[in-house]
């Protein structure tokens, strides 16, 4: 069982990525100031430092948010009859998070990313492992008859390219937009997915 010291420390972490995510969707990553960030946390400077030295330590840690995210997403694969309901699962789950605000937040971290040479390699690293992961499943899934035996780590690259596309348009368009785009992208994923003959 964690120690009544462990979850407070995980609940204060928690709580200044989720002042700093407001933040940077009302004013953007650097119009916000570490001082706005605790006024939003409602904490002193000092504590907001001893969890978080810097903004890009900030996103350091809203990329580890993102990481354990991304982990559940890829469950839910394991959890549904089938890889190609469990994609469908996992599509559901995005549709009801992806918020104007998450949207956007992205867009600001991913600006970030791009300046931050530490940070563009931590956010490289997690997307090789999220498309090793899936490429996994899908090989599985494959050896199983479930899908086209050639699918693999060419098609989970397919997969990744088609959501962060639809992603974009979502940032670009509005939440409403992942929904307008559903029956193209579960059209694409059959074309990349039939199962074997």
């Amino acid at each position: 069982m964690r120690s009544r010291n462990s979850q407070l420390h995980d609940a204060r972490r928690e709580a200044i990525l989720a002042a700093a995510a407001a933040c940077f969707f009302r004013r953007g990553f650097h119009a916000s100031s570490m001082k706005d960030i605790c006024a939003a946390a409602g904490m002193s400077a000092g504590t907001l430092y001893h969890y978080f030295p810097s903004k890009a330590a900030i996103v350091a840690g809203i990329l580890e948010s993102e990481r354990r995210a991304t982990r559940a997403l890829l469950a839910e694969l394991d959890n549904a009859a089938g890889l190609r309901a469990g994609l469908s699962a996992a599509l559901d789950t995005l549709e009801r998070y992806a918020t104007e605000e998450d949207l956007r937040l992205q867009a600001e971290i991913a600006a970030e990313i791009l300046r931050d040479p530490v940070l563009r390699a931590e956010a490289a690293a997690q997307e090789a492992e999220a498309r090793t992961d899936l490429a996994a499943r899908l090989e599985a899934a494959a050896a199983a008859g479930e899908i086209t035996p050639a699918a693999g780590a060419a098609t989970a690259t397919a997969i990744a390219a088609l959501l962060d596309g639809i992603l974009w348009a979502a940032t670009l368009h509005g939440p409403a937009h992942l929904a307008a785009a559903r029956p193209a992208l579960e059209a694409a994923l059959d074309r990349l997915l039939e199962p074997r003959r």
